[in-house]
């Protein structure tokens, strides 16, 4: 029932997508409390693997859908998770660059050849291991079309040691930037 509800939902996310009817609610959030609410709900599926979390918390919120963001970070750990051999290294880290905030989902997985990279975010589209690894071939077209609705951009890469998925979002929303944490008065 949870496989069917999964498969779905990706369907209606994607025809919401190719519709142009997908629209982040967005709302000024917190990166590192994303990622550990999705790490959090994952805990069972990620126990054969080595998580190395840098998502710091001094980033300045970011204007995203918190539950579009959400699936975002599930669908690529998921996707690491499913490729990448048991007992290595999944990384999620966060830096800023510019006006944005730039994040890198890696994986001790194998490698994509080169003709590949830009199809991987195609629907339906695999390349290897699809007779033993289960999905749907849409979860990371979904990805790609979330973090395009956030004016950001996606892609993947090979790196020495596997694959990496990489997104950047914008800091700013309608030309405001980040409002500022108020300061902990009690500690200073």
């Amino acid at each position: 029932a949870d496989h069917l509800n999964m498969l779905v939902g990706n369907l209606l996310d994607m025809s919401r997508i190719e519709s142009g009817a997908l629209k982040p609610k967005r709302e000024w959030n917190i990166l590192p409390e994303i990622v550990g609410s999705v790490l959090a709900r994952m805990r069972h599926s990620t126990d054969e693997h080595n998580l190395e979390v840098n998502v710091p918390e001094s980033l300045p919120f970011v204007p995203v859908d918190y539950v579009q963001m959400e699936q975002v970070f599930t669908n690529l750990v998921s996707n690491s998770l499913k490729y990448a051999p048991t007992n290595t290294v999944i990384r999620i880290r966060a830096t800023l660059a510019d006006e944005t905030v730039h994040v890198q989902v890696s994986n001790q997985g194998p490698q994509v050849p080169p003709e590949h990279l830009e199809r991987i975010f195609d629907k339906f589209y695999r390349i290897t291991a699809a007779d033993r690894v289960t999905g749907t071939g849409l979860g990371l077209s979904i990805c790609k079309g979330i973090i395009e609705a956030h004016g950001g951009r996606i892609w993947a890469e090979n790196i020495s040691d596997g694959l990496a998925f990489n997104f950047t979002l914008p800091l700013t929303w309608e030309g405001a930037l980040p409002p500022q944490l108020p300061m902990d008065t009690e500690n200073e």
